[in-house]
């Protein structure tokens, strides 16, 4: 596939229309995000976007936070005094609007503001790019988007291919996906995975 583009954006864009890397309802976006400057394309939850914004809630980056956010279940309330000491004392940190405290119990209100289906990596060279393509594997999708002709382009190929890393390339006007990514499995929940997202949502939100 083939497809006419300009910057790194508009060149993924570009690649993963109509829908071949991407959902269709997928945005796209720049981050600079795990040390390196990625495309990330996301899909927004709008209702919570909507409900933080109304309720002025802040940043939820601290992973005591959101391991405690993550241990409660959402709507329902739960007794401040079967938390541990430690959590009782990190309920203190939660932001505004994403929990509500009432009668000696607290209910949770926040979930996950979006969805990262993809971070590209753009760079000139293959090698370097899935160096930093692999920084996102517990958290997506990933692909790395190389500009000008590959050097060893069939060790390019192979290695991406072996890793599950999309693999685009960039010569001139045109974006060739030689490999398609590996769709992403998540594994298991975690603080950083949340705190991930939350980072990605902080730049694009």
């Amino acid at each position: 596939m083939a497809v006419a583009a300009r910057e790194p954006m508009e060149m993924v864009s570009a690649a993963a229309a109509p829908g071949t890397l991407l959902p269709d309802e997928s945005q796209v976006g720049t981050v600079t995000i795990l040390g390196t400057h990625a495309v990330v394309a996301y899909r927004p939850n709008v209702q919570e976007c909507q409900r933080r914004r109304e309720a002025r809630t802040g940043v939820l980056g601290r992973s005591d936070v959101l391991d405690l956010l993550m241990s409660l279940p959402v709507d329902e309330p739960v007794p401040v005094a079967s938390l541990t000491e430690a959590e009782r004392r990190t309920l203190k940190a939660v932001p505004r609007g994403a929990i509500v405290r009432s009668s000696g119990v607290v209910t949770r209100q926040v979930i996950q503001p979006l969805r990262v289906d993809l971070a590209v990596v753009p760079g000139r060279g293959w090698e370097t790019a899935m160096e930093k393509a692999e920084r996102f594997t517990p958290f997506c999708t990933r692909a790395v988007l190389v500009e000008g002709a590959l050097r060893r382009k069939d060790d390019a190929v192979m290695q991406a291919d072996f890793y599950g890393i999309g693999l685009l390339v960039a010569v001139g006007d045109e974006v060739d996906v030689l490999v398609p990514p590996r769709p992403f499995v998540r594994r298991r929940h975690s603080a950083a995975a949340w705190r991930f997202v939350e980072e990605v949502h902080r730049q694009l939100g």
